[in-house]
């Protein structure tokens, strides 16, 4: 059940209903919505820590995400980062990418007002009560069209992973994918999750293009076909440990330039051999392999694009 009133509020600040909120927080929040509840950290960590609820003058049930301003900003009204950055996610319209549908200021925070989606990747994978199966198609090509899309307009996703891959969906008809979590252009290479970061980003790159998506979207494809993480480990050095075991060693002849981000790759000699992805992904189809393998080039200039791979034959199909 929803939180409606300001005094009830005092009741759930130390619980996980909502997230604790300021005096004046909770006044704008109780004015213009009602049913306030938090949204599940692994339904929606890419928006980060949102309120779900619904909006007084429309019934729409929406996401709301706080974002204060840091007091030494204040007198300086809403920082430019945080306006750039709004302003480029309302610019964004695509199917296959979660709507801000609205910005609002105040004295000391920024409201964003996002769409509200039903479920995460990972969470839809493991819910008994759906299926996934015969849908993989649908969901990468569909999470494809939204990166293309982002890609057309200079813009790096840069934190794909099982909670920026969301499901809207209704009993009657398939589910819609959407992309959330998008940062502004050329943020920090230190945030996602290191199992789906690229292998330039986890040798300490910080010259990195759109291929960087490609490659976390190709452990997206992955997932969805193993219906678990192709990549386990926690640490950034152990992720690099396990796609070498999987994919080989880059080396000069593979991946040039390889060597002056990687100091340490001319150490492997012999190089690691890369293992048969067939072996490693024994139901997924020829066709559906060799899309795999160019997302997950280890060589960054040479992996596929989001527009080539939509024109693939296994999602042509």
């Amino acid at each position: 059940m929803g939180i409606n009133k300001l005094e009830d509020l005092k009741w759930h600040e130390h619980d996980i209903a909502i997230p604790k909120l300021s005096t004046n927080q909770a006044e704008f929040l109780f004015r213009f919505y009602r049913d306030l509840e938090r949204v599940r950290i692994d339904t929606l960590s890419c928006f980060g820590n949102v309120i779900s609820c619904i909006q007084r003058f429309s019934n729409e049930r929406v996401a709301v995400k706080i974002l204060p301003i840091p007091q030494d900003q204040i007198i300086n009204g809403i920082p430019s980062s945080i306006l750039n950055h709004a302003s480029i996610l309302k610019d964004l319209d695509h199917p296959n990418i979660v709507r801000l549908l609205q910005v609002v200021a105040t004295e000391e925070d920024v409201y964003l007002v996002f769409e509200n989606v039903n479920l995460n990747l990972e969470r839809y994978i493991t819910n008994p009560m759906l299926s996934i199966d015969t849908l993989e198609r649908s969901v990468l090509r569909q999470a494809l069209s939204g990166l293309a899309y982002l890609h057309s307009h200079n813009i790096v996703h840069a934190d794909i992973d099982p909670f920026s891959i969301l499901f809207k969906y209704t009993l009657e008809e398939p589910p819609v994918v959407k992309l959330c979590g998008i940062r502004a252009p050329k943020t920090s290479t230190s945030q996602g999750h290191p199992s789906y970061k690229a292998p330039e980003l986890l040798m300490g790159s910080t010259n990195y293009s759109t291929a960087i998506d490609i490659w976390s979207m190709g452990c997206m494809f992955a997932h969805i076909i193993k219906r678990r993480p192709l990549f386990n480990a926690i640490e950034e050095h152990r992720v690099l440990a396990e796609i070498f075991c999987l994919l080989g060693t880059p080396t000069e002849e593979t991946w040039p330039g390889v060597s002056s981000i990687c100091k340490f790759i001319q150490a492997f000699n012999p190089p690691i051999q890369p293992k048969d992805l067939a072996e490693e992904f024994p139901t997924l189809e020829p066709v559906g392999l060799d899309l795999l393998s160019k997302m997950l080039c280890l060589c960054p200039n040479s992996r596929i694009s989001a527009y080539e791979a939509l024109d693939h034959p296994y999602l042509r199909h």
